[in-house]
């Protein structure tokens, strides 16, 4: 039987655990609270990007090079309404979260951005949500599923992890991913 967890990366503190056990449907971490303030108007560009695969090469790149705020505030304009997203950014939880994600995607052999490149595949998309599987995304030409299983035991076959990335007055966002087992 294959377990699905939907989650936003704000919310999923100790991924590589999970990665790790490739087998247990368990991802550590609570459910960010809504705050009651709206997302922050800010003078800065819009972090969104013109498709969703430069939406997601910009985010994983983000996580690469160790800017998870940074990638966090991305996902901003897409939040559920009430949140803020900079004190979202800021708790440990999606601090821990994209540093859990770093690990899983930064191998030993594999250069990281700016040396190593994220590209993403076209995948097939219909309206204003696309969702891009790991096997979709590459790092310094090997696809992060392939990165996230190394060192996994046990059977990885039911494994995978899509980003879901949404279109918001004309930008692309990374919302947050899927994790299954």
């Amino acid at each position: 039987m294959t377990a699905r967890k939907t989650t936003t990366w704000l919310a999923v503190p100790a991924i590589l655990l999970s990665l790790a056990a490739c087998g247990s449907t368990e991802v550590a971490g609570s459910p960010v609270a809504p705050t009651t303030s709206s997302a922050p108007k800010t003078s800065e560009p819009k972090p969104g990007a013109p498709t969703y695969q430069a939406a997601v090469e910009r985010w994983v790149t983000q996580i690469l090079q160790k800017h998870y705020e940074k990638a966090c505030l991305s996902s901003a304009p897409v939040l559920p309404p009430g949140q803020d997203a900079k004190t979202l950014c800021k708790r440990p939880e999606a601090q821990k979260s994209a540093a859990s994600l770093h690990e899983a995607w930064a191998k030993p052999g594999v250069a990281l951005p700016p040396q190593g490149k994220v590209t993403v595949d076209e995948v097939s998309a219909t309206g204003d949500q696309v969702t891009v599987p790991d096997t979709a995304v590459k790092l310094d030409g090997r696809t992060l599923r392939s990165l996230e299983l190394i060192g996994a035991t046990g059977n990885t076959g039911s494994f995978s992890l899509t980003f879901k990335v949404q279109k918001h007055e004309g930008a692309w966002y990374v919302q947050g991913f899927d994790l299954g087992f």
